[in-house]
């Protein structure tokens, strides 16, 4: 109910957060004042992309134009292992994230409509969903719990006992384990998307006198199209690569184990950070340590990567300051915009959407540094000015399906239906999440009075 409420005062606050003009104006006729140092903002790949000969190399690949308008699903047509292994490792690596944070939105939707907001007409199979979506969220105990009480005769038996087999070892299942529960998405094959399966996946009678049947989707199906497309990076990445792909998936996974690990800043072809909210190979390790370290993380990198030097000074008495922040986030878009100018030797048109891509990157790094540090709301300021922002230069679908997740956790289905609209007809398997929050959203209904409205 705290994070219900949370979030329906964050929505109204949201508005006032911003207070600098948007409009473009000249990037050189105002002073600049230097939101980082100008040599780590010159390491940044904003500032490299104002070189000609450097992003020449982007400028004549059409998965890269796709890459920059958030179009993963013409990205992965367009690369080839051939042609340009990192690039469609790099798709696949998103689209393994996009599914897990598919994965992540079905999950909280399904608690939330059927475990805070259970019916009596329920129908009894309904705890093999809670149990594979508290998995989802980290609660092994809960997961547990729920497994424990589905029948022997049950339609998810099968899939129960594989899933107690799950819960037995640490870490996330294997593509192998997960295949096993859902069913075979086919051989691995780089540059390929498996065919989404047909929803409903289940249809379940409910507790009631009509005994209506009641569409239901496994959340596991979509952690096995995460695998499978994590598997098709593996494959895709050169070997030199493995270990860059390996922290860049850190920033949406659901196995933090790795991230309380110390990382390495690594060397990294501009393949792996074009375009991404990773504005230097060091801002990578930065985000990897600072998911679980927060603020510790932020003053160790705070001398060698971009984002932790952006939001180094908007950490004030042990606390990360969202207003601080975008301001930050605000100085570092002027500063690349003149950097990049200086560079050309006068402005171009892509100047001010790379520009605008490094002060969402600065909103993300603290999101993440909020919400390791237990600012629940503050994060969340960040989180929805981050989306807000997309708006001025293409949302990313990713952040987007994490911030409909979040949004699912706190009871709150419309900006996840508008989201999951949004998407699922370019990446179909997300339609799995539908169904559980089409049913948060009936429960929210049914439980508003006219003084509590939907929002």
């Amino acid at each position: 109910m705290i994070r219900w409420l949370t979030i329906l005062a964050l929505t109204a606050t949201l508005g006032g957060c911003s207070t600098e003009p948007e409009s473009g104006g000249d990037a050189g006729s105002a002073v600049v004042v230097q939101a980082v140092a100008g040599e780590l903002l010159a390491g940044s790949w904003p500032a490299r992309m104002a070189h000609d000969d450097q992003r020449s190399r982007f400028e004549s690949q059409d998965g890269w134009r796709h890459m920059f308008e958030y179009d993963l699903s013409l990205a992965l047509v367009a690369f080839s292992v051939e042609t340009d292994p990192r690039g469609l490792s790099r798709v696949h690596e998103q689209l393994a994230a996009l599914y897990t944070q598919g994965a992540f939105l079905a999950a909280n939707a399904t608690v939330e409509a059927y475990g805070e907001g259970a019916l009596e007409t329920d129908p009894d199979e309904v705890v093999y969903l809670l149990g594979v979506s508290e998995f989802i969220r980290g609660d092994r105990d809960a997961a547990l719990k729920h497994f424990s009480e589905v029948a022997p005769s049950s339609v998810f038996a099968l899939r129960t006992g594989l899933w107690m087999g799950v819960l037995a070892n640490p870490g996330m299942p294997s593509l192998e384990v997960l295949t096993s529960v859902s069913g075979t998405l086919g051989e691995v094959v780089p540059g390929q998307e498996p065919a989404a399966l047909p929803v409903p996946h289940f249809e379940l009678k409910e507790k009631s006198e009509k005994g209506r049947l009641m569409g239901a989707n496994d959340p596991t199906a979509l952690l096995t199209r995460a695998a499978w497309h994590r598997a098709a990076a593996v494959q895709a990445a050169p070997e030199s690569d493995q270990a860059a792909l390996g922290q860049f998936q850190l920033r949406y996974g659901l196995d933090r184990s790795r991230s309380s690990d110390e990382h390495a800043a690594l060397e990294l072809d501009d393949a792996w950070l074009f375009c991404s909210s990773n504005l230097s190979a060091t801002d990578a390790a930065f985000v990897a340590e600072a998911m679980t370290q927060g603020i510790s993380a932020v003053s160790k990198w705070a001398d060698k990567s971009v984002l932790a030097a952006a939001v180094a000074p908007a950490i004030q008495d042990g606390k990360v300051d969202p207003q601080a922040v975008m301001d930050a986030g605000f100085g570092l878009q002027k500063q690349a915009q003149r950097m990049m100018a200086d560079i050309a030797g006068a402005e171009a048109g892509f100047h001010r959407p790379f520009a605008q891509r490094a002060r969402i990157a600065v909103l993300q790094a603290g999101m993440i540094v909020a919400d390791a540090n237990d600012q629940y709301r503050d994060a969340g300021i960040l989180r929805l000015n981050a989306l807000e922002r997309m708006e001025t230069v293409g949302v990313e679908p990713v952040f987007a399906l994490s911030v409909a997740a979040w949004d699912a956790g706190n009871r709150s289905p419309l900006r996840p239906e508008e989201i999951l609209h949004q998407f699922r007809s370019t990446y179909p398997a997300l339609s799995a999440a539908k169904a559980p929050l089409e049913a948060l959203h009936l429960r929210r209904s049914r439980n508003a009075g006219p003084a509590n409205p939907v929002h």
